[in-house]
């Protein structure tokens, strides 16, 4: 099992937006969680586009990291910004994939180190032949004696986005202001520059968590389902106050391809 990351690193705020990095440079940047760092290869874009991509991919013989089977990855430096904050988050579905009932998070935002039980404040899942959005967050503290913050009294919303469709890049765009306090924060969530979330003025963190950080890639909170899940996945694109969607977008793969798609079924 292993947990690749590095001390030295940074995060890609304005004015370079872009997170493509060699692949020798990765650990500088990133920190992969997976049980074998061979499960997160560079790609060719399955698309078409000829730019280089990331491939994940998970066994149900693996092992768990963190509790859970995963083989994703989140960008060093990002835990505690505040303020304004751009994330651009890219997943392509191989037509290999198959519908399974079990949920796949392909990418999400949430504490760097996760917190036991409680839903990230925002996810991105497929389950069976649908790409769903889930929301999570409390009000309650984390700790102490009496009404902490448990998964049985969390805010949770799912929206359902659609039927999966394979050889489609999905290119989430957030726009985040966390905040654990009723007044202050805000989200809005575009796909494929449709926005298909806006809250302003809400609560939509955890008390006591200094922001949040961005992840890609494949985690299961059961079971596959399945003998093997692979995932194609851009770099995590990250702005600040400076930052537009367009350009966000502009830096994604949906930028540059078009490919034939099919529904899940």
């Amino acid at each position: 099992m292993s947990v690749v990351a590095s001390a030295s690193a940074w995060s890609q705020i304005d004015p370079s937006v872009g997170g493509a990095v060699p692949q020798a440079d990765f650990s500088k940047r990133y920190a992969l969680y997976s049980a074998w760092s061979g499960n997160l290869t560079y790609a060719t874009d399955p698309a078409g586009s000829g730019r280089t991509v990331l491939r994940s991919r998970v066994r149900s013989t693996d092992a768990k990291v963190g509790g859970l089977l995963r083989t994703d990855f989140l960008p060093l430096g990002e835990a505690g910004k505040t303020g304004p904050r751009w994330y651009g988050l890219s997943v392509y579905f191989p037509t290999t994939w198959v519908a399974h009932p079990n949920p796949a998070v392909v990418a999400q935002v949430g504490p760097a180190v996760p917190l036991a039980g409680l839903p990230p404040p925002m996810s991105i899942v497929a389950r069976g032949t649908s790409i769903e959005l889930n929301l999570g967050f409390n009000h309650r503290p984390l700790s102490g004696a009496t009404d902490i913050a448990t998964a049985a009294n969390s805010a949770v919303k799912a929206v359902k986005l659609g039927t999966l469709q394979t050889g489609k890049w999905y290119c989430f765009a957030v726009r985040s202001e966390w905040s654990p306090t009723l007044g202050s924060g805000s989200l809005m969530i575009y796909q494929n520059r449709d926005k298909i979330f806006d809250a302003q003025r809400d609560i939509n963190s955890y008390p006591g968590v200094s922001g949040n950080t961005p992840r890609v890639g494949l985690s299961f909170p059961g079971l596959l389902g399945v003998a093997e899940r692979v995932l194609y996945t851009d770099f995590i694109r990250l702005g600040g106050p400076d930052t537009t969607l367009e350009k966000l977008l502009a830096e994604t793969p949906c930028k540059t391809t078009s490919a034939t798609t099919a529904l899940v079924k």
